[in-house]
């Protein structure tokens, strides 16, 4: 997990945590709406009816970092890539967050803002990233064990 320690930055996210509670419910609509958008414009394999609960976890993993408890932004990343959605999916979430948390804070807030929600989005692209290349080995290996044994079909 990525840990903003500035003395600046530790009351701004408890500010931003305790937004986030007061207004939950309208982050994780837009969180859905979102989602509903990406699941027909990606490769994403889950029922619509599953999507309510995965704008309710993508709240509750941005409120763990938050309040820097164990954070799972990485495993977040890797959970939307192998769900399916696609990068236009996680650039759209990470726009919404910024919107929304950018509502709670006062001008001169700004930077740190940016800062922490910088910080949470490098954990989550990270993972999703991570997702990405092991996908990427995993069929390289599979390819490379077919046209093995095409090979060796050839050769017999």
């Amino acid at each position: 997990m990525e840990t903003i320690s500035s003395a600046q930055s530790e009351p701004l996210m408890a500010l931003l945590a305790q937004h986030i509670e007061d207004q939950r419910d309208d982050l994780a609509a837009r969180y859905l709406a979102v989602l509903r958008e990406a699941l027909f414009s990606s490769r994403a394999e889950m029922r619509p009816s599953a999507l309510k609960s995965f704008a309710t976890d993508e709240v509750e993993v941005l409120l763990q970092f938050l309040r820097q408890v164990e954070s799972s932004a990485a495993a977040r990343g890797e959970q939307l890539h192998q769900a399916g959605f696609n990068v236009r999916a996680l650039l759209k979430l990470s726009q919404v967050t910024r919107q929304f948390l950018l509502t709670a804070s006062e001008d001169h807030q700004i930077t740190s803002l940016l800062e922490i929600v910088d910080a949470y989005e490098m954990a989550v692209v990270q993972g999703f990233v991570q997702s990405i290349d092991d996908t990427n080995k995993i069929e390289r290996a599979q390819l490379e064990r077919v046209l093995t044994a095409l090979r060796q079909r050839g050769d017999n």
